[in-house]
């Protein structure tokens, strides 16, 4: 089967089409997936780019929907011909192999392209809610990165529900923020955001680009508040009996958890992800794609479709 990948780090023009065998069950609970959607990450072109290291050649990716072709005795909740949506990889692949833990059925009514942008921003803004946070209905949310990709799912989650939500981002994004319902905007661009909602959030989730501003946490939670940050930074020096979190990897049942939920927010049209670009699975695609990754500003994300 065709695999794309590197055996070198470095930017976008290192990957490769490579043949390989198709991936076989080799236990009585694997399922083979082919391949139909594919979507990138930002974790992606860090890794092609060398920041995490690891062992050549690399064949990338977790994001995928596909149609179950071949499954292991064991499996009783897929059927061969479901389309699933798949936290698996490596995902820049004709065929996947893995196990029902990390997979779930793609409503009908929900588009491949649509289902595949969701997978891991939406993982992530779930998880900051509902296990680095615990947010309930009437909390106040301050989201910083509110127009990002995990972010703009963190918004309409917390919506979903019941909280009141605070959007921070850029000038440039703030008709992007109104679209999304946020309750208050704050442009960090035109104010002084801290001091605008100093004290203000039960909750604070910080899902900017690399974790920037976690100062903001410091200045906009309560004291006792929550908050859950995608940077390095988890300490705070001036507020008493707050808990922080760093978003970190965790249980794939506690991923698949949130995709369940996810999708079923999805198919009742109660979140919405942007598709900035359907590119072809090819070299090319797999190329122009991580060039387009290069500009970390991408307004939507970026799938490659078989």
């Amino acid at each position: 089967m065709k695999v794309f990948g590197y055996q070198t780090f470095g930017g976008p023009e290192v990957f490769q089409e490579m043949e390989v065998d198709d991936p076989e069950i080799t236990t009585e609970n694997q399922v083979v997936i082919e391949t139909l959607v594919v979507g990138l990450n930002n974790f992606e072109r860090a890794q092609r780019a060398g920041m995490f290291g690891g062992e050549l050649p690399i064949v990338p990716g977790r994001d995928l929907v596909g149609k179950i072709i071949k499954i292991g005795d064991n499996v009783s909740d897929f059927k061969i011909g479901d389309v699933v949506i798949a936290h698996a990889g490596p995902a820049y692949a004709e065929k996947v192999v893995t196990t029902p833990r990390h997979l779930v059925k793609k409503p009908a009514n929900v588009t491949n392209e649509d289902a595949v942008a969701l997978i891991t921003p939406g993982i992530t803004a779930y998880n900051m809610l509902t296990h680095f946070t615990q947010v309930k209905r009437g909390d106040t949310v301050l989201v910083n990165g509110a127009s990002g990709g995990v972010g703009t799912i963190i918004v309409q989650v917390a919506k979903a529900l019941g909280a009141y939500v605070i959007g921070v981002a850029s000038s440039r994004n703030e008709q992007l923020l109104k679209n999304l319902g946020v309750d208050e905007i704050g442009l960090y661009d035109q104010e002084e955001v801290g001091t605008k909602f100093a004290n203000r959030a039960d909750v604070v989730l910080n899902a900017a680009m690399n974790g920037n501003n976690d100062a903001l946490i410091d200045q906009a939670v309560k004291p006792d508040g929550q908050a859950a940050t995608v940077g390095q930074s988890t300490e705070l020096i001036n507020k008493p009996n707050v808990k922080v979190a760093g978003v970190q990897p965790i249980a794939e049942s506690i991923n698949q958890l949130a995709l369940i939920e996810l999708a079923k927010m999805l198919a009742k049209n109660e979140i919405k992800v942007d598709i900035f670009r359907e590119l072809p699975f090819t070299l090319q695609g797999v190329i122009d794609g991580h060039e387009l990754l290069e500009t970390s500003h991408a307004p939507g994300r970026i799938v490659l479709v078989r």
